[in-house]
């Protein structure tokens, strides 16, 4: 039985799937792609850093930015751990 398990293969990203975890996919299909250039494009136009509040780019940009917080927490608890045993 073991033999007929299926390896999990990656993804392509898609705004179509209505739970979408972020970190499980390779690249986006060709229409999530034209649509991310248009939110790119009204994000510009009207100033908005990180997107229309609520959108698709919105929603992918904060993802990835709490993802780096909490890796920057990571990397600044394990630096000051490291440090403070050394002392």
């Amino acid at each position: 039985m073991e033999a007929l398990k299926r390896k999990v293969l990656p993804r392509r990203f898609s705004m179509k799937d209505g739970s979408t975890d972020y970190d499980n996919y390779d690249e986006a299909d060709e229409e999530t792609q034209k649509h991310l250039q248009k939110e790119f494009a009204e994000a510009e136009k009207h100033g908005w850093a990180e997107g229309k509040p609520g959108s698709f780019l919105n929603r992918l940009i904060a993802h990835g930015n709490k993802k780096t917080e909490e890796e920057l927490r990571r990397s600044a608890a394990n630096s000051s751990q490291g440090g403070s045993s050394s002392s």
